[in-house]
């Protein structure tokens, strides 16, 4: 094999492994065997493709790669005091996705790369979106599970949580873009694909969490939208009287009038009948976790023991096999009874850091990822995302594609033209 030849292939490699990636994150919202598949060529191509240890000891100074390890490391220490068991190991290997920046940063070199990688999410999730429009219009049929279960009606793939989660991010990914571009026909179709994403979150998804979501998203960016730091008081004050209409005829249709009359009768429902709907199951895995954080408070109970010590601490209630879950549905909660409050702490430092971060990226990067951030955040406080194959994959791997932004007294990271 002569020494060109052994140089072309290597190039190929790392070519194959862009593209692998680019694909992982096409895969995402559609199929996992495909996600992990094609992170998996990802890897072999970067380990095996052109200037691997030049690439490599880059990737190792990413910001954004350093937090993830940093997290990596955290969860590592707390599976140390973790008992042995199935849900220590299953918790060891969420924590496998924490790698994808490394991999993402030895890859994606140029911003060009960045954006197809993103593109490819934006793509996958954007031809949901048509095929969830054409289902309301009665052109595509719906899943046969949504005769049955509601949270399924107009979903392609996924329950309603985990789609509209995906359109939000696909709204956020589509506005941002179409802040900075200058060719009107482009501009105008991301336009098109916000509002499409956004409307069909409110209206015909009818996801509470995407509800939860939607209200400082929708305040970040009409405060973008009027100039940021920029905006004068009476273009703010417009902004919020345009946002209260909008909001008072969302609250005003019937599907939201609905969804909103459903909470609080679910709330109504566990408070005064002890049933486990939706808003009940969580209120009281709540309450249930609360002991759990006081008996553990500064280190927790270990990696993946939040399950087996709420199983054990309700296992002779009656009558309550529909609250018995896998996780306390709210991030926070669950890192304090497996982590304590050291490991919060570390976790919520390390969000500050991304999010002073994300505030150097140049637009349209600075507003998507603050979006994503924001998104991430909010959706946190009623559910455990990294509990979720779905949820955990989007946020890492999307932030596997975040631009590298030197410090200001560094040289500056390469880009595509």
């Amino acid at each position: 094999m002569t020494s060109s030849f052994a140089d072309t292939l290597r190039n190929r490699l790392l070519t194959i492994g862009c593209w692998s990636f680019s694909l992982c994150l096409f895969s995402i919202p559609v199929n996992k065997p495909a996600t992990n598949i094609f992170i998996f060529l990802a890897l072999i191509a970067s380990l095996t493709g052109a200037r691997m240890l030049e690439r490599w000891s880059t990737a190792f100074r990413h910001p954004v790669a350093i937090g993830a390890l940093a997290w990596v490391a955290a969860r590592g220490i707390a599976a140390l005091y973790a008992p042995d068991g199935a849900e220590r190991m299953s918790a060891l290997n969420a924590s496998i996705p924490l790698l994808y920046p490394l991999i993402g940063a030895s890859l994606l070199e140029t911003q060009q790369w960045r954006n197809r990688a993103m593109g490819a999410f934006g793509l996958s999730v954007s031809l949901i979106l048509v095929a969830s429009w054409l289902q309301f219009a009665g052109i595509l049929p719906e899943r046969e599970i949504a005769s049955t279960f509601v949270s399924y009606r107009y979903t392609v793939f996924k329950d309603y949580t985990q789609q509209g989660m995906e359109f939000l991010v696909l709204a956020a990914m589509t506005a941002s873009f179409a802040m900075t571009e200058a060719d009107r026909r482009r501009k105008i179709v991301l336009w098109v694909l916000t509002a499409a994403a956004g409307i069909n979150v409110v209206f015909l998804l009818q996801s509470r969490t995407s509800y939860l979501i939607v209200v400082p998203l929708l305040l970040f960016w009409a405060w973008r939208l009027l100039g940021g730091r920029n905006a004068s008081w009476h273009k703010l004050a417009l902004g919020a009287l345009v946002l209260g209409a909008c909001g008072l005829i969302a609250v005003a249709t019937p599907r939201v009038q609905q969804r909103l009359q459903q909470a609080k009768e679910d709330v109504l429902n566990y408070s005064n009948k002890r049933e486990a709907t939706s808003m009940g199951i969580r209120m009281e895995l709540w309450k249930q976790t609360a002991p759990i954080i006081a008996s553990a408070p500064i280190f927790g109970h270990g990696l993946g023991q939040w399950r087996p010590t709420f199983q054990a601490q309700v296992k002779d209630f009656p009558n309550y096999d529909e609250f018995r879950m896998g996780h306390p549905h709210q991030e926070s909660l669950l890192i304090l009874s497996e982590q304590g409050v050291v490991g919060l702490t570390v976790f919520i430092v390390l969000l500050i850091m991304l999010g002073r971060y994300i505030g150097r990226l140049p637009a349209p990067h600075r507003d998507f990822y603050a979006s994503l951030l924001l998104i991430f955040v909010t959706a946190s406080l009623a559910n455990c995302l990294w509990s979720d194959f779905s949820h955990r994959h989007v946020f890492i791997m999307l932030l596997a594609c975040i631009p590298f932004v030197t410090k200001r007294d560094d040289k500056p990271a390469v880009q595509a033209a």
